[in-house]
């Protein structure tokens, strides 16, 4: 008998008087599970190669070089979160100018509305504006956001003066800037989300890389200057 894929069979003899008579027992072997990658393309309906070529444009858009490690951890994290990576609810970033760069997890505010509005315990939130403006803008912006497994809400506060910087949508859209920030904050410390950051902390990781590795770069040369100097003497 041949054995079939998921089928596994042994033969055993019934004794040495009837070598002609075997009696079989099948034993069900049970197929690999799908790794994330699989399971993944699957539910997205796409051919493997659709699939890639489609995060390619989305979840690693600007991304010059990821792995395989890369694309395994983002699909874990869309899976936790439950989130679309084909839709960009949720994408890589790459920041500092290491080879190769290193990419942050990276949740739009779509996102983490997204992630609250489907915890089991999640009872809405509230936002506080200051009545003090610096410019147009509330110095501060108060979120709140309400458990039902907790008697005590959570609120946190984000000031304009420590948040904002030089990036244009701070100065087309500062107070909305201001009360995604106070949004994400609560949200990380009241649901504990780690390892996901928001698009404006993504960028100034970027930018404290790149300028720390500036420095380094002007402190090596200097560096070098000086044995030169001192060899030179």
């Amino acid at each position: 008998m041949n054995a079939t894929p998921h089928m596994h069979e042994t033969h055993a003899s019934t004794g040495a008087k009837s070598l002609g008579a075997k009696r079989t027992r099948t034993t069900k072997v049970k197929p690999p599970e799908a790794n994330i990658i699989t399971k993944a393309v699957e539910k997205s309906g796409l051919s493997y190669q659709a699939f890639v070529d489609t995060l390619t444009q989305t979840a690693f858009q600007g991304v010059k070089f990821w792995r395989e490690s890369d694309l395994e951890r983002l699909l874990v994290a869309a899976h936790r979160y439950e989130l679309d990576p084909l839709n960009r609810e949720i994408m890589m970033f790459e920041v500092g100018p290491a080879e190769p760069p290193e990419l942050l997890l990276v949740v739009g505010v779509d996102g983490w509305a997204k992630i609250m509005n489907a915890h089991p315990q999640f009872d809405g939130m509230a936002f506080i504006e200051s009545q003090e403006l610096i410019g147009e803008v509330p110095s501060w912006i108060e979120c709140t956001i309400f458990r039902k497994d907790r008697k005590i809400a959570l609120s946190i506060k984000e000031y304009f003066a420590e948040a904002r910087n030089d990036q244009m949508v701070w100065i087309t859209h500062p107070r909305r800037m201001l009360r995604h920030k106070a949004l994400v904050q609560c949200a990380r410390l009241s649901f504990g989300l780690a390892g996901i950051y928001e698009p404006d902390e993504a960028m100034r990781i970027r930018q404290s890389k790149r300028q720390t590795a500036r420095l380094k770069d002007v402190s090596g040369k200097e560096e070098i200057m000086q044995k030169i100097r001192k060899q030179n003497c």
